[in-house]
């Protein structure tokens, strides 16, 4: 992964300072190469190359360096993700044509699945399955909970509402005593809170702010770009509000030389801190997509509470950390939350896992 990365200029900012990159690592198993190039007149072309077939390309202005970025990372782990699951050349070719129409601003119809891992949204009787990599059991302060991933078929803009989710999902499989957990992603799609990228102007401001965004973008220990782009930046200035994020932002850089971490976000508050550009790295249907925070996160969670009678968190997690955004109750402390899921075990790709039942290990058997 750091041969994609490592050359490419860290911050969002003067085209200039980049370099050619290529990426061919999958280029025997999927066709494809994936190239990066500046342009002297600051514009930049990234496209995708097979020997087979034409080139398939995207040019940015300048003032779209980030939207580069973006599908640039995102072609190379398409192709990674798509290979690993075994998908043919023929496959591969259809969601690459279709990730490059999307920045090119194009309207994509919709396919009835945007990931082979939909298919494998399961029955009530179905077990639950640990996503790659991530463990169901955990520990925490001695106790051992099991980690119950439920997946879904792909929830879009057509979802208007969470309940009929859950109903169909989570209520077939809970016990009394498990506690359910609903990523903040399902509730904002619910909701319409989701935003094309085209659609966002950053400001001077915002551009500067995300600059001094540490999000190792360039390095073997990137993960995502978070709010390290002029995009997310701005909406998250829009959510927490102008004053605020400046007051944060002076706050942040008179402490940060005194070893002090943390104060911008914790000044600004979760729901801006939740926004995400991009919305999904491997989810066509929103790889060209901006999530906004969930309006009314604490109401979502007490209405899922009298629907299943099972204490509910909204939460957001990610490979940094997790957290809340919304309770049912508030016997459920901040610090728990944040062990239960410091791996992430629903991951944050193309999973397709936006609920988690939570139990005790050895109260009910995990089915």
């Amino acid at each position: 992964m750091a041969s994609r990365f490592a050359s490419l200029f860290k911050f969002a900012g003067t085209a200039a300072q980049e370099v050619r990159q290529e990426y061919a690592e999958m280029k025997e198993s999927s066709g494809f190469s994936i190239i990066y190039t500046p342009c002297t007149d600051g514009t930049i072309i990234v496209e995708a190359v097979s020997d087979g077939a034409a080139d398939i390309k995207a040019a940015f202005p300048a003032t779209a360096v980030d939207e580069a970025h973006i599908l640039y990372m995102e072609a190379t782990e398409l192709l990674r993700s798509r290979v690993s699951l075994g998908q043919d050349r023929a496959a591969i070719h259809k969601a690459i044509e279709k990730l490059f129409a999307l920045f090119r601003g194009e309207t994509v119809p919709p396919e009835k699945s945007s990931s082979p891992r939909a298919s494998a949204a399961n029955a009530p009787e179905t077990m639950f399955i640990p996503n790659p990599g991530k463990k169901i059991e955990i520990d925490v302060d001695g106790v051992t909970y099991l980690r119950l991933p439920v997946r879904t078929r792909l929830i879009t803009m057509e979802d208007t509402a969470i309940l009929p989710l859950i109903e169909e999902y989570v209520q077939p499989r809970v016990k009394p005593g498990d506690l359910v957990f609903v990523s903040e992603k399902a509730l904002t799609i619910t909701q319409g809170r989701v935003v094309d990228m085209s659609a966002i102007k950053p400001s001077r401001f915002a551009r500067f702010l995300a600059r001094n965004v540490g999000n190792y973008y360039g390095s073997t220990d990137f993960r995502g770009f978070g709010h390290g782009t002029g995009l997310a930046m701005q909406l998250f200035i829009e959510e927490a509000g102008y004053p605020r994020v400046f007051f944060a932002g002076v706050v942040s850089a008179l402490t940060r030389p005194l070893g002090i971490r943390g104060l911008f976000y914790k000044i600004c508050g979760k729901r801006a801190k939740s926004i995400d550009c991009p919305m999904s790295f491997l989810i066509l249907e929103y790889a060209h997509s901006v999530k906004l925070a969930p309006n009314d996160p604490d109401g979502a969670a007490r209405a899922i509470e009298k629907l299943l009678g099972n204490e509910t968190v909204i939460l957001d997690a990610n490979y940094r950390g997790a957290f809340s955004l919304g309770k049912s109750t508030r016997a459920i402390s901040e610090s728990f939350i944040g062990k239960l899921f410091r791996d992430n075990p629903l991951g944050q790709s193309d999973e397709m896992t936006p609920f988690c039942i939570v139990r005790k290990a050895g109260d009910v058997p995990a089915r």
